[in-house]
């Protein structure tokens, strides 16, 4: 999720001191609902937290694929979570490494009102993903190669071994899901599916797609 600057590690708070409020407003569009946080967190919204109207399209199409509880991997500040939990009727879970990120995120989905989104500070290759029928995948891995996103601090290793552990990690744990299961990519996630998947939607999203893929 780049490069020329690296800045150091955030506060832990989210809030500008606005009131955060679950009027359909913050859902029209990511300056709505950015307003709520700092203005390091907004700087990163473009490249690095999946767009509102986005989000609110992917947690549609994974819930009407019949996902209940569904994981996003690689949280950041929890907006595909929040913006999932307010739309739909469905479980969210954000699994983030950066502590200072699950704080703001934890903290954002509690003054938007979104109890049915959480966040557990974790890797994604310690972290288990039995229990989940949804996955949402917004390339969380890019950024430990790209040499074209702004870091969001300097807290991960540039590297390409690295970025491959956690693509075969994430592969390996899709592909042990029990069917039925549903994930959603967007800018896709550095790895390929097992057989056992389908895409059943590909459509353009953004500055890339969004691809729903089923095992049955």
């Amino acid at each position: 999720m780049n490069g020329a600057s690296v800045r150091k590690p955030m506060s832990a708070s989210p809030l500008r001191g606005e009131r955060a409020t679950t009027s359909p407003n913050i859902l029209s569009s990511d300056l709505e609902f950015d307003r709520v946080y700092e203005k390091e967190i907004r700087k990163l919204s473009m490249q690095h937290w999946t767009p509102v109207g986005i989000a609110a399209r992917a947690a549609a199409l994974l819930t009407e694929a019949g996902a209940t509880r569904i994981l996003d991997v690689g949280s950041g500040v929890g907006k595909f979570c929040i913006v999932g939990a307010l739309t739909t009727e469905a479980e969210f879970v954000g699994v983030e490494r950066r502590p200072h990120l699950v704080e703001i995120a934890r903290r954002t989905a509690a003054g938007f009102g979104a109890t049915r989104a959480t966040f557990v500070e974790g890797n994604a290759d310690g972290f288990s993903f039995e229990g989940f029928d949804g996955i949402y995948l917004y390339n969380p891995f890019y950024e430990q190669i790209s040499q074209f996103l702004v870091q969001i601090d300097d807290s991960i290793e540039r590297s390409v071994l690295t970025f491959r552990h956690f693509v075969r990690s994430t592969t390996s744990k899709l592909a042990a899901l029990a069917a039925p299961v549903a994930v959603m990519t967007y800018n896709g996630f550095g790895g390929d599916l097992s057989p056992e998947y389908s895409v059943i939607v590909s459509e353009p999203a953004g500055s890339d797609w969004l691809e729903l893929w089923i095992k049955r």
